[in-house]
């Protein structure tokens, strides 16, 4: 299996955390939205383009929060909005509990995985 890893050129730095996303693209098209740190107001039109455009071109989309530790309600609900706009697409890897409580309460605790790219 083939893999390509590309990391968004513009990471935005504040005083607490870095954030950072990588994207991987693998042969069978199930690919990964990595993110790093917090998830907030700031970052999250750079999140919702990099997932808009990666689950276009994939059978799935597994977006890893597993080095995530803040997600504004925001970036949530655009996961949310995600699934009705890529049906089938999306699944959530590994979020924090803090960031997990947060998807459950908007209604995506279905959408949680065990591994990346399963």
């Amino acid at each position: 299996m083939s893999m390509s890893i590309a990391t968004m050129d513009n990471a935005v730095r504040d005083d607490e955390a870095e954030f950072r996303l990588d994207t991987i693209v693998r042969s069978d098209g199930n690919n990964i939205l990595r993110a790093f740190g917090e998830l907030d107001m700031s970052t999250r039109a750079e999140f919702v383009h990099g997932l808009d455009r990666l689950a276009a071109v994939s059978s799935v989309v597994t977006i890893d929060l597993s080095e995530v530790s803040f997600v504004y309600s925001g970036v949530a609900n655009a996961i949310v909005d995600a699934t009705y706009t890529h049906p089938g697409k999306i699944v959530i890897h590994a979020p924090a509990r803090s960031v997990r409580m947060v998807l459950d309460v908007l209604g995506a605790g279905e959408l949680f995985v065990d591994a990346p790219g399963s």
